[in-house]
């Protein structure tokens, strides 16, 4: 994975590799000896260690696929479901969206102008513009990548393709954050290395960027915490509100499937339940009394 550049998914599979060794104490085990009872057992390690729900499942995944490749080359036995005494999935968590007043206010945020926090706000707009587009792909993107009004990109993190139409809005956006080193062959200037290097780059980026979106959320007097990823949650959670098919918005957004859109989806208001019922209401007995 590190030869194919994917190095943040490389760092979650070695984030695993050092779970096992601290649950092994130093001693090995043949991947015969993973059963159900040591997976359950490791499983019961990670809560002892307060690890969320969320981060278990990932490195449950992740040693599964371990564990896949293995039996693909004759390393292991495949035995069937193995795993299902373990989690796998994805717990609904606290949602990180907000909601279209608060991002019109951002829009409208009269901030010191090319301040680090202002960029940060045209930044966190960017990506809610480019269909919720993840800090780490924004990053990476290259100069040629974007073809007029068009931006064509790979996902780092599942490899998809994505194809998307920048709007005039966007445009002037990336017009004031772009990078001007005309040597760099990146959009924007927050990586101009490769390799190990470009990752160190990214990451310290992304903590400069996270950091000032908390001091933006304080600033605006907004009541919960932004970060990157709010971004991304936002605009499918808007989409999702607005009644677009969930699986167009799951294309839109470069998932695999459904299932990891709906993990999303900020819940529907009590306000917005109610008015749905009173539509409903009206609709049917429009007329009665």
């Amino acid at each position: 994975m590190k030869e194919e550049g994917r190095l943040g998914t490389a760092h979650v599979y070695e984030s695993m590799l050092n779970r096992v060794k601290n649950f092994m104490a130093g001693t090995s085990a043949h991947l015969d000896d993973i059963t159900p009872l040591w997976l359950k057992a490791f499983q019961n390690y990670l809560l002892g260690r307060q690890l969320h729900w969320n981060t278990i499942s990932t490195y449950m995944r992740m040693l599964r696929a371990v564990y896949f490749r293995a039996v693909d080359v004759g390393l292991a036995v495949y035995r069937p479901r193995l795993f299902k005494g373990v989690y796998t999935g994805t717990r609904i968590t606290v949602k990180r969206a907000i909601d279209e007043q608060t991002l019109q206010r951002l829009y409208g945020l009269q901030v010191k102008q090319n301040c680090p926090m202002d960029k940060a706000r045209m930044l966190f707009l960017l990506l809610f513009m480019l269909r919720g587009i993840p800090f780490v792909d924004i990053a990476y993107l290259r100069k040629c990548d974007l073809k007029g009004n068009v931006l064509t990109y790979r996902r780092r993190k599942t490899g998809s393709w994505l194809t998307v139409e920048v709007l005039p809005q966007a445009m002037r956006l990336i017009e004031k954050l772009k990078s001007r080193d005309t040597t760099s062959p990146y959009l924007f200037p927050y990586i101009n290395k490769v390799g190990n290097e470009a990752y160190r780059q990214y990451r310290n980026a992304l903590r400069r960027f996270n950091a000032l979106l908390k001091r933006l959320a304080v600033f605006a007097d907004i009541p919960c915490s932004l970060s990157s990823y709010c971004a991304r949650h936002s605009w499918a959670t808007i989409a999702n509100y607005r009644n677009y098919q969930q699986e167009l918005i799951s294309n839109a957004m470069g998932h695999s499937s459904v299932r990891v859109t709906e993990t999303y989806f900020k819940r529907h208001t009590d306000e917005q339940i109610g008015q749905m019922n009173r539509e409903i209401i009206s609709d049917i007995l429009v007329g009665i009394h």
